[in-house]
């Protein structure tokens, strides 16, 4: 463990956050030959059991050693974000909620339930201008588009001549 190695992954630390997320130095680890990983405990409120790992290169020992990557990870102990699941496995899983609870006999009645508690919710109110329009993209496509014409120039006699009007 180099004194060097602590220093300059606090420098890198404190150029890239502000100084008081930073706390005291946790240790040095070198999960590979020349790649250091210097661990500081973290300050920033809100993520209790996290700490920074700054980590740094030095394949060669004779060139100074830099600086790769700053992070804060989580701890074994740090409280994480629920694992993520599908909207689709969601909504199904409250639609079998809705008909457990006696709410809704069917899914169609499951869905008419979850778009009026949708419109419920929503300072959106849908009209009858919307439904007629849906189809109309606010823009017309062009009727008549410009075709550029092409002109052939004649080898022999260096004319321009319309490829349409070919009476050779």
């Amino acid at each position: 463990m180099k004194d060097s190695n602590r220093e300059l992954a606090l420098a890198a630390l404190i150029e890239a956050i502000d100084q008081e997320s930073v706390g005291e130095f946790l240790e040095e680890l070198e999960p590979e030959k020349g790649v250091f990983e210097i661990r500081f405990e973290n300050k920033v409120k809100g993520y209790a059991n996290w700490f920074w790992v700054v980590t740094i290169t030095q394949p060669d020992k004779r060139k100074p050693a830099t600086v790769s990557e700053v992070n804060l990870l989580a701890g074994p102990d740090a409280l994480l974000a629920p694992a993520w699941v599908p909207w689709a496995e969601r909504l199904a899983e409250f639609k079998r909620q809705l008909r457990a609870e006696g709410k809704a006999a069917t899914d169609a009645e499951a869905d008419a339930m979850i778009a009026n508690m949708a419109l419920s919710l929503s300072d959106h109110v849908e009209g009858q201008e919307s439904k007629q329009d849906s189809d109309n993209g606010g823009m017309k496509p062009p009727t008549k588009t410009r075709v550029r014409q092409r002109r052939i120039k004649r080898a022999d006699d260096n004319q321009d001549q319309d490829p349409e009007s070919d009476s050779e």
